[in-house]
């Protein structure tokens, strides 16, 4: 009976001194050591396991399109194209199963090879601002238009993508899915959300948004990388009230929420990266070559890395 009491007594203190000397020297920084952990974990994956994830992927590509079927798809007659005009002839064929449509910039304008596409902004050649990161082509692929999206050699986004897809599709979040994977040229091909960018429809209202825009603004211009990102928040919440509503903002939330639930930080959350989708008018997400998963992670640690996606997200948003 002593000795229980002693332990008990042993365990007591050290539990005291856990909470009033241990977390008190931890917890502040925590967030700091998560942030170092997190570029470690990009660093590694940079260099150690996204060959070794790539030869996964192609010996499982079977499973990563398995949602193909179930998935958002946008037939080529809902654009107002004609599908005999796409169809690729049997010499192409041969060649590729794609028909390429046209071309997108940096701000997400089409370049056209099939003359107007309905309900997508486009450009002309002179007009077209290359993009700074991935290429994006529009294809036509059996019948359905496609993003076909190009790493450039990134190995690391070409992998995060994936995972992305293939854990969140499961999850059943609003997103595109995989309609093709070329693992020697580093390219994914996705299907195609009809509707309208938000950052072109609050750029419709007035916000000074857009890339080709900001470069247009010498007041914009002089300021450094992310102080220009951080400048278009303000323009856009501006205006955000006259594009969509309150509902509309839980939604993307919800969808948020989905995405921290499968134990992904998604790490780019902005307006050019949310569609409105035409028919349900519900916001589809895009573009996910940042996003980590994190299953190895406690729930607190967690917790802190999300409320970084969630603190960018009531700043764009005001939630």
């Amino acid at each position: 009976m002593p000795v229980a009491l002693i332990r008990n007594g042993f365990l007591r203190c050290l539990y005291a001194v856990y909470i009033c000397i241990v977390l008190p020297a931890v917890i502040p920084v925590l967030p700091v050591c998560l942030r170092l952990y997190t570029l470690i974990k990009r660093t590694a994956l940079k260099y150690y396991f996204a060959e070794k994830k790539i030869r996964y992927w192609r010996q499982n590509k079977e499973a990563l399109l398995s949602l193909t079927d179930k998935g958002y798809k946008t037939k080529v007659q809902q654009l107002g194209l004609d599908l005999e005009k796409v169809r690729p002839s049997e010499d192409a064929r041969q060649q590729s199963h794609k028909v390429e449509l046209g071309e997108i910039d940096q701000d997400g304008f089409l370049l056209s090879k099939v003359g107007e596409i309905s309900n997508v902004p486009s450009v002309s050649k002179k007009q077209f601002l290359a993009r700074k990161r991935f290429g994006l082509r529009v294809v036509a692929v059996d019948g359905y238009v496609c993003i076909e999206k190009h790493y450039k050699g990134n190995k690391s986004s070409f992998v995060n993508e994936i995972e992305a897809h293939y854990h969140l599709g499961r999850a059943g979040c609003n997103m595109p899915v995989i309609m093709d994977v070329d693992f020697d040229n580093l390219t994914l091909t996705f299907s195609y959300i009809s509707g309208r960018v938000l950052r072109e429809e609050l750029a419709g209202r007035g916000a000074i948004v857009r890339d080709r825009d900001i470069e247009e603004n010498p007041g914009l211009t002089r300021s450094g990388k992310r102080k220009r990102s951080m400048n278009r928040i303000p323009e856009c919440r501006r205006v955000l009230s006259d594009v969509i509503d309150s509902q509309f903002i839980e939604l993307i939330f919800a969808e948020l929420n989905k995405i921290h639930k499968a134990r992904f930080i998604w790490n780019d959350i902005k307006y050019g990266n949310i569609i409105i989708e035409e028919r349900s008018g519900k916001p589809y997400l895009i573009d996910f070559d940042w996003a980590l998963r994190f299953p190895e992670l406690g729930k607190k640690a967690f917790n802190i890395l999300s409320n970084r996606d969630i603190e960018k997200f009531n700043m764009c948003f005001g939630r």
